[in-house]
C-alpha cells in the first residue's frame, strides 16, 4: 500500500439520488489504485449516514443497486467513512442514528486531513 491519500468530501444528500453515486464510485476506484481514501459526509451529504436512508435510496432503477448497496461496496474497497458531527446536527442525528461504519468527527478534523491528503475532491 503506498502512502498517498485522498479524500473526498460529500454535501449532497439523499435528496439528490443522482449526486451519491460519483464520489462513491471516485472512492472505490481510489482505493484500487492504492490511495488510503477517506469520505467526509458533511452539510447535506450527512443524510446518507442515518440508519436506514441509504436503503431507500435506488441509484439505477434498472437495476436493485441502491445507495447503501454503493456505500458497502466503498467500504469492501477499504474506504473510510467520515461524517461530520456538526453537520449531524442540522438532521437532528445522535451518535445511535449513523450507520455503524462512519466515524463521527468534528470540524477541525476536516482540515486536518484536508492538509495532510494528497488529493482532495469535493461533491
Amino acid at each position: 500500500m503506498t502512502d498517498d491519500t485522498a479524500l473526498i468530501l460529500q454535501t449532497h444528500g439523499t435528496d439528490q439520488p443522482n449526486r451519491t453515486y460519483a464520489p462513491l464510485f471516485y472512492a472505490m476506484t481510489a482505493e484500487a489504485m492504492e490511495l488510503d481514501t477517506t469520505m467526509w459526509f458533511t452539510m447535506d451529504g450527512t443524510s446518507q449516514m442515518a440508519k436506514g436512508a441509504a436503503e431507500e435510496v435506488q441509484i439505477d432503477t434498472s437495476t436493485d443497486v441502491t445507495l447503501r448497496t454503493m456505500i458497502d461496496r466503498a467500504l469492501d474497497a477499504g474506504v473510510k467513512l467520515t461524517v461530520c458531527h456538526q453537520s449531524m446536527e442540522l438532521f437532528d442525528l445522535g451518535e445511535d442514528d449513523i450507520i455503524e461504519d462512519a466515524e463521527i468527527v468534528g470540524a477541525a478534523s476536516i482540515i486536518d486531513l484536508a492538509l495532510d491528503a494528497d488529493m482532495v475532491m469535493y461533491f
